[in-house]
């Protein structure tokens, strides 16, 4: 059954993240700071780490990116936790993805003070802006039907002659929205994971990775915020459920 997912939550946010190393000028903490425009790059190719030290234990179950060169790269990516910084266990089996675009992968939760990134790039130095280790929150039901995956659109400066010839033509960018809505989920579903993450994350408009269905569509994750427009309004009845709820978010095509 398709069940979107959300992630939000960031164990880079725990404590500073540190990196086996750095070219000049991409500071390892650009990779918690939710832009595109900013990113980490290794000085070299080769293994590297990306580690934090969340202070305490704390959980996590998927990893996502963006902003990345590892489909370039052919680099295998890892997750890996420690009780004591020391004594490293792999949490997901390292694996590859086929381009540049934004990606997402789970594992079973498990709770660790220590959390890192693998990343072999054997070709060229690997480099990141957005990546985050974390909790994810799965809704437990589809959107309602019909549901669109994206709504793409164009941001041009196209031209035509004074006789109606087409000229040239600049594609700035490619925004896209996504418009999901579900209805009859459980109260105590959302109050305790769906309006935490608008309270904590999405009402400030700050980015966070979604996809719709992993299991089938495992390369439709889109880097994504709430609209700027968005209200949120969930409609509730004096049953165990809220009747409907929305979520209207935005991004640009990669």
């Amino acid at each position: 059954m398709m069940e979107p997912i959300i992630l939000a939550d960031n164990r880079f946010l725990d404590g500073t993240p540190t990196a086996t190393d750095t070219a000049t000028g991409y500071n390892v903490l650009f990779i918690r700071d939710y832009k595109t425009f900013t990113s980490w790059k290794g000085a070299t190719a080769g293994t590297k780490y990306i580690t934090v030290d969340c202070g305490s234990a704390k959980s996590s179950d998927c990893i996502a990116f963006a902003g990345h060169n590892f489909g370039t790269g052919a680099a295998q990516i890892c997750v890996e936790s420690s009780d004591n910084g020391t004594d490293w266990v792999e949490r997901i089996t390292p694996f590859t993805v086929n381009d540049n675009k934004a990606a997402l992968r789970t594992f079973a939760s498990i709770s660790a003070r220590y959390w890192r990134v693998k990343i072999a790039s054997p070709t060229i130095a690997p480099q990141v802006a957005v990546l985050l280790v974390g909790v994810r929150i799965t809704f437990p039901y589809p959107p309602d039907a019909p549901f669109s995956p994206g709504k793409e659109g164009m941001e041009v400066s196209a031209a035509r002659s004074r006789t109606g010839q087409l000229l040239g033509v600049d594609v700035r960018f490619k925004p896209y929205s996504i418009r999901a809505q579900w209805s009859d989920l459980s109260r105590t579903w959302v109050e305790s994971y769906f309006l935490p993450f608008w309270d904590n994350h999405a009402s400030n408009l700050t980015p966070f990775f979604w996809t719709w269905d992993l299991a089938v569509y495992p390369n439709n994750v889109r880097y994504v915020r709430v609209a700027e427009n968005y209200e949120m309004d969930p409609k509730v009845s004096v049953l165990g459920v809220y009747d409907s709820i929305e979520l209207d978010m935005e991004g640009v095509k990669e």
